[in-house]
């Protein structure tokens, strides 16, 4: 295999016997998050190495408190489903039922879910979809495209989804760092308006 130049930076910040020590006690999300690294990269260095490791999802144990926070508000008040959730944060089924179970969430309440707020979000994914497909965004390897200011501020704000959807409110960021934002912004309000002369 020939050794890209993220590989070998990767081989000057951890030794093999390192970092078999970490993922003896640690998930793949969490060392890959700590080496800040992509999970390919830290995948193909195990490969290379012969490395073994015991979890690839995180535990409940890795999630920070408002990561919790963030995925019952998710499981609470939007109808994405369980598995969509897990996914979006990295976790497996056993820890997102966990949590859930430890927090008396297993059965979701219908009644609590904005109608609203569920038509809005659906509709800011569409349009999303179609900004990166008419403008040819390319992802690369552990990224992905996020919006700057957030759908879930978008929608509170009262702001149209075009705007929310637009080009000029993506930007790529780590696939770990867009799941660790979750309903945060990464630009104020003021900011985005900016960008639209509002």
């Amino acid at each position: 295999m020939k050794k890209s130049k993220a590989f070998i930076e990767l081989e000057n910040k951890i030794n093999p016997s390192k970092l078999q020590e970490l993922l003896a006690n640690k998930s793949l999300y969490y060392v890959y998050n700590l080496l800040k690294v992509s999970d390919q990269l830290l995948i193909k260095y195990i490969k290379y190495y012969n490395l073994t490791y015991k979890k690839a999802f995180r535990t409940i144990y890795d999630l920070s408190d408002v990561e919790k926070e963030q995925i019952i508000t998710l499981w609470t008040t939007t109808t994405i489903p369980k598995r969509d959730i897990a996914k979006k944060y990295s976790i497996g089924p056993k820890t997102i039922n966990r949590l859930f179970k430890e927090n008396g969430l297993l059965q979701r309440k219908q009644s609590a879910i904005d109608p609203k707020w569920i038509e809005y979000q659906t509709l800011v994914l569409r349009l999303t979809q179609v900004i990166i497909r008419f403008y040819n965004l390319q992802s690369k390897p552990g990224y992905e495209w996020d919006h700057k200011f957030s759908i879930y501020a978008g929608y509170k704000n009262n702001i149209h989804p075009n705007i929310i959807a637009s080009r000029e409110n993506l930007g790529l960021i780590l696939a770990s760092e867009n799941r660790a934002n979750g309903e945060e912004c990464s630009i104020s309000l003021s900011d985005l308006m900016l960008n639209f002369s509002v």
